[in-house]
């Protein structure tokens, strides 16, 4: 079964400019289509910066910022909308076959009454992928109030991963802030590394993905190159202890 690349872009990344280009331009030199991926986004450090300049200061808990108030939900409901709009953007620019979708579009991402996200209604995301396109998926679902949230980019990349499962192996893949394609040891790049010997300075959000790994989704541990520069992706394979 082909492998389908559920690419995590954490906030950090999102946050910078330079990154996004070389994303774009990472994608826009390979083979069209190959490998096949999904980029996954949340809110970005913009959204942080905007709520701080209007005197919100909220935190953040497991990648979701935790808000007050209706106005604080528009404002983070239009970051992310935004972001999704600037990473496909950026990917035009470059004349990258893409499409950007919202979360709640058409209700792909849910969450269950038990309060699990859920994605539904893969087939047209499917068909995109098989057609060679590059979803860019934002972490937006509608409760049920109607009312439009972020919810963490890791539940979204877990929820897909399960959808796309009838069509694809699919395979998390996280970067790394090194320039090398996985996970820098004294003794060069493994080719597994057990989750417990994951650090803080091997990822720009650790948190995120000991999230990720406990999702019960293969974990690949890369940066762009490892993802895009070959014949097919290099990296770290995260494994249990």
């Amino acid at each position: 079964m082909q492998t389908l690349y559920l690419v995590y872009l954490d906030r950090h990344h999102l946050g910078d400019a330079l990154f996004l280009k070389s994303l774009a331009q990472h994608f826009a030199e390979g083979a069209s289509g190959e490998p096949p991926c999904v980029l996954v986004h949340g809110s970005g450090e913009k959204v942080e910066r905007t709520l701080e300049s209007q005197g919100y200061f909220p935190e953040r808990n497991e990648g979701v910022l935790q808000i007050e108030g209706e106005k604080q939900r528009r404002l983070v409901e239009r970051a992310v909308r935004e972001t999704n709009q600037e990473i496909v953007a950026a990917l035009t620019d470059e004349v990258v076959s893409t499409v950007g979708i919202q979360g709640v579009d058409p209700n792909l991402l849910v969450r269950n009454a038990d309060g699990e996200i859920r994605a539904r209604n893969t087939g047209w995301v499917t068909a995109l992928i098989k057609q060679r396109v590059l979803p860019v998926v934002s972490a937006l679902v509608e409760e049920d109030d109607a009312t439009t949230r972020e919810i963490d980019a890791v539940d979204a990349v877990l929820a897909l991963a399960r959808a796309f499962e009838a069509s694809f192996d699919p395979v998390a893949c996280v970067l790394t802030t090194t320039d090398r394609p996985g996970i820098l040891t004294a003794n060069g790049v493994p080719e597994e590394r057990s989750i417990d010997a994951v650090g803080n300075d091997d990822f720009s959000d650790p948190d995120a993905v000991r999230r990720l790994h406990r999702g019960d989704v293969s974990v690949l541990a890369t940066n762009l190159q490892g993802l895009l520069g070959g014949d097919e992706p290099e990296g770290t394979r995260l494994i249990e202890p």
